[in-house]
């Protein structure tokens, strides 16, 4: 309405320029009126750039619509998802000080498609380690999580393949015995299912550590000096 106001405007003032008698209007108020039109036609350009633009996406998605239509309905099925997990035969212990004993389990995982193939899935990883020898409220010995926007840099290379790897060092002290199991739950981002998969294996125990030495250095007894003999010279 705005702008059909203007256009009626300023086919008035051009009438009246036509007819010789069109009336003299102060400089301000012109100006005033030049710069309104000037944004009604700048409001135009831009409501005309929106339709273009809407134009386009509503083609754009009519597109995408008709390419889903000709993939069929079991496109999903198609697609290489993940199919089942499992851990890599390297998963163990790992001395990440120098010293003996290991500090944690490094965890190899392998997300397989519907052939058996590797492949870099996006999703949740959750890794539980329990050291099924000790009592039963005492067997989980660790809890790792790893969200979908975490997993991305645990993918590396090693021994030839590229797998997700994650390093769980012992939560407070390392374990008392030397066979832990290591249990991976995998939900997969695109399809979200849950996938699972558990391995035992070996760890270095930390040797025992020796008793603290006494402060106080070995002394004589008192009673002992005194029942020593005295020796004089000559003797």
């Amino acid at each position: 309405m705005r702008l059909a106001g203007w256009l009626i405007a300023a086919a008035t003032v051009a009438c009246w320029a036509a007819s010789g008698c069109a009336p003299v209007v102060p400089a301000a108020e012109y100006d005033q009126l030049h710069q309104q039109w000037l944004d009604s036609q700048q409001q135009r350009d831009d409501l005309a750039r929106q339709r273009d633009g809407l134009q386009k996406e509503n083609k754009e998605l009519a597109d995408g619509v008709e390419t889903l239509r000709m993939l069929g309905s079991d496109r999903l099925a198609k697609l290489f998802t993940v199919t089942s997990i499992q851990l890599g035969r390297h998963t163990g212990g790992v001395d990440l000080d120098g010293r003996p004993g290991d500090d944690a389990v490094k965890v190899y995982l392998d997300p397989l498609d519907s052939h058996g193939s590797t492949i870099k899935a996006a999703g949740d990883v959750t890794i539980r380690l329990f050291d099924l020898a000790e009592q039963a409220e005492k067997t989980l010995i660790g809890e790792y999580h790893w969200s979908v926007d975490q997993l991305s840099e645990q993918w590396r290379g090693g021994f030839g393949v590229y797998r997700y790897s994650f390093v769980c060092p012992w939560k407070v002290v390392p374990p008392n015995h030397d066979e832990i199991t290591v249990r991976v739950e995998f939900v997969d981002y695109l399809t979200g299912r849950r996938f699972t998969a558990q391995s035992a294996c070996k760890v270095k125990i930390p040797p025992p550590q020796p008793p603290p030495a006494s402060s106080s250095a070995p002394s004589t007894p008192l009673e002992a000096l005194s029942s020593q003999p005295a020796t004089r010279p000559g003797d």
